[in-house]
């Protein structure tokens, strides 16, 4: 049995340029595994919520928790930790988990403040005589901080956590962020 004979290249004029002359992009090669977190570009964008950082968001559905300060507390150490977590990724999830763990500790703070005022601070000065049982001023600082504790935090977290899930960081988004990020 023989063997076909091996094609021969054109040499000369005859020989095709080595550059391709149609104007139709080629489409990079095709990857089966995404690159590491690290070394993602804004082509890589949008990606899965593990990668961009909204998974910090996601867990602000912890709002949903039944007791009103439970579900703030929660919620917002679970947002400053997975936040925070974000920092070893890409600049994309940098970004946003730098955003949640902020509203995450403006969230624990109000609410940390909240039972403290409730718990120690008024009661001592209820003791000492200092204020009253009805006292107009204290009621001015914690009505908002017992309706941010009860319902604003809770609900802001389940509703970024709905966003964070349901909208992914645009390519155009990305590119800001990386470009802020000097990368």
């Amino acid at each position: 049995m023989t063997q076909p004979p091996l094609p021969v290249e054109p040499s000369g004029s005859d020989a095709p340029s080595a550059v391709p002359t149609s104007s139709v992009p080629v489409p990079p090669p095709y990857r089966l595994v995404p690159p590491p977190a690290h070394l993602l570009t804004p082509e890589h964008f949008p990606t899965t919520v593990t990668r961009d950082g909204r998974i910090a968001w996601a867990f602000g559905l912890l709002g949903f928790i039944g007791f009103p300060g439970l579900a703030t507390i929660v919620m917002s150490i679970t947002l400053v930790i997975l936040g925070l977590v974000q920092r070893g990724k890409n600049p994309v999830a940098r970004a946003v988990g730098r955003r949640a763990a902020i509203f995450g500790a403006i969230s624990l703070l109000a609410s940390v403040a909240f039972f403290v005022l409730i718990f120690a601070v008024w009661p001592a000065l209820e003791d000492a005589g200092i204020v009253s049982g009805d006292s107009v001023p204290m009621m001015f600082l914690m009505v908002p901080l017992a309706v941010w504790v009860a319902f604003g935090a809770p609900i802001t977290g389940v509703v970024m956590g709905i966003v964070a899930l349901t909208r992914p960081v645009s390519r155009e988004k990305a590119e800001r962020i990386y470009a802020a990020a000097g990368r």
